[in-house]
């Protein structure tokens, strides 16, 4: 159990880096263009398709980190007014759910991936193929359905006292 502790606390630390790292070089980026704009009347012609890579990024990666963090949108008006067994049967519900929905979603992204890969697109400017941007977008989507598959079992093992 602690080996998976120990590669959890690892993907989280990756996760950290890769958003990180795109946050900071979307942020430079942007503003080097707009200083160039501005200063020199020359705009990079590639800042808008790297810069729609990034959001994908950020997006997707981020998917799993907030699931991770429970940063996910919720409305707990009703679940915080029910009892503590009711709460933990809605909890288990909503977390097969979401992971049944993400793994689907997982799907049809690697679906989306191969067909990019066979008709072989590539970026307008930077010529990249596209499979490879997009591959990002499944990979967040399992990271996800991986958080609440183990959030569903914790829940289903962890037994709550009634207050």
């Amino acid at each position: 159990m602690k080996i998976l502790q120990k590669i959890d606390l690892l993907w989280e630390k990756v996760e950290k880096g890769i958003l990180s790292i795109t946050t900071i070089l979307m942020s430079l980026m942007l503003v080097g263009n707009a200083i160039s704009r501005y200063f020199f009347n020359k705009s990079w012609p590639f800042t808008e398709e790297i810069g729609k890579v990034g959001i994908i990024v950020l997006t997707f990666m981020g998917l799993g980190y907030a699931a991770r963090k429970k940063m996910h949108i919720e409305m707990s008006g009703f679940y915080d007014m029910m009892s503590l067994k009711m709460q933990r049967v809605l909890s288990i519900f909503i977390n097969l759910l979401s992971a049944l929905v993400l793994a689907f979603c997982t799907y049809l992204a690697i679906e989306y991936v191969i067909h990019l890969y066979i008709l072989n697109q590539v970026s307008t400017i930077l010529r990249i193929p596209l499979y490879l941007t997009m591959m990002v977008i499944p990979i967040g989507f399992f990271l996800a359905t991986v958080r609440y598959i183990v959030d569903f079992f914790d829940r289903l093992l962890t037994k709550v006292e009634e207050k």
